[in-house]
C-alpha cells in the first residue's frame, strides 16, 4: 500500500496508530512514458528497492530513499513529496542518487 512509502512499519501497524510513528518523506519521479516507468521499476528493484504499489494509472513515483521503497500514485492527488519537487527519472539518478 502507499502509505508503505511513508511510514516505515505501516504494513504492520495499518489497523493502528501508525501516524504516531515518525513520517518519512519521498521524493517524487515523474514520467509519462509507460516504458520508461517501467523501466525505471526494474532499475529501482536491481537496486534493492521494495515496490509497495504499482498501476498504470498515474505517472508519478514516490521513491523513499530511506526505506528503501517506491510505489506509483494511484490518482491525482496531492502526496508529500521532498521540496515539492517532481524530478525526471535522469534528474532523480544524478541529483538524489548521484548516479552519471
Amino acid at each position: 500500500m502507499l502509505m508503505e512509502v511513508y511510514y516505515e512499519h505501516y504494513q504492520e501497524n495499518c489497523r493502528g496508530a501508525y501516524w504516531e510513528e515518525p513520517i518519512s518523506i519521498p521524493y517524487g519521479v515523474y514520467e509519462r512514458d509507460r516504458k520508461a516507468r517501467n523501466s525505471f521499476y526494474g532499475y529501482l528493484t536491481s537496486k534493492g528497492f521494495k515496490c509497495v504499489t504499482w498501476n498504470n494509472d498515474y505517472p508519478l513515483i514516490l521513491v523513499n530513499t530511506e526505506l528503501k521503497r517506491f510505489g506509483l500514485i494511484y490518482r491525482a492527488c496531492a502526496h508529500k513529496c521532498v521540496d515539492s519537487r517532481k524530478y525526471t527519472i535522469q534528474e532523480f539518478k544524478d541529483e538524489v542518487l548521484n548516479i552519471k
